[in-house]
């Protein structure tokens, strides 16, 4: 198995916003390319990631493989390629092997752990009822501004608007946009949704915002909300997150 990306910063952000949620992952090597899914240890958020066979100039993976990896070592590897810079995976008698090229070759051994697969909630099975779709740095200024405020933040869609708010002790933060308004893409309502979910989880998951031109989020009233980070169809980061209940 061997596998080369002449765009080393897909991999690189891909890799960074999985180290964000989980400490050790199983990606697999497959058909349609590098996959993982994998969910925190509090069970709050299952981030779920491909990076397609097209985003790289070589893609040879005759039969399916699974490696574990720590990924803070990994992702601590990876980042020693620049952006000019390709980089090759290669499996070799157990061993990965990491190698940039940038007119030199430089070669990396990264460990490998015998991992476990934990059961990961069913998340292909959930329905939601808004889907929104927004400019990433909508989302990204939305989720800073309430940062500021509390450790919560709600969304809300109607047919006629899409709302990120926060509500702190004294003081409050909201994004309202409705059809038509620049970094909105598109809003289909099935119905009224409204939810609170944890800001930390979404914070991390903004590291794909990089890589991403748009950003979807789908949930439903008091339900997981699902949010897909996409690039130009090489490779895709979601993150499904649990609500946060009002006791």
């Amino acid at each position: 198995m061997k596998v080369t990306i002449a765009e080393p910063e897909v991999l690189i952000t891909t890799v960074a916003t999985a180290a964000e949620i989980i400490d050790e992952g199983i990606f697999k090597f497959g058909k349609d390319g590098i996959s993982l899914t994998a969910a925190d240890r509090a069970m709050v958020a299952v981030i779920d990631l491909l990076i397609s066979k097209d985003a790289f100039e070589e893609y040879e993976v005759e039969e399916e493989k699974e490696v574990g990896v720590n990924m803070t070592n990994f992702l601590s590897l990876l980042k020693r390629a620049r952006g000019s810079d390709k980089v090759s995976l290669e499996l070799v008698e157990n061993r990965l092997i990491l190698t940039i090229f940038n007119g030199t070759k430089r070669r990396f051994t990264v460990p490998l752990l015998q991992l476990t697969r934990e059961e990961i909630p069913p998340i292909d099975q959930l329905e939601f009822k808004s889907t929104v779709i927004l400019k990433p740095e909508v989302l990204e200024d939305a989720i800073k501004d309430a940062s500021v405020i509390t450790d919560a933040v709600t969304f809300q869609a109607t047919k006629e608007y899409f709302k990120i708010s926060a509500e702190g002790d004294v003081s409050q933060a909201e994004l309202e946009l409705r059809q038509g308004d620049e970094g909105l893409v598109d809003l289909q309502v099935q119905e009224n949704s409204k939810a609170k979910y944890p800001l930390d989880y979404l914070e991390k998951i903004l590291k794909a915002a990089k890589i991403s031109d748009e950003v979807t989020i789908k949930f439903a009233q008091d339900y997981p909300m699902r949010i897909d980070f996409k690039y130009e169809g090489k490779a895709r980061i979601s993150m499904v997150v649990a609500p946060r209940v009002s006791e």
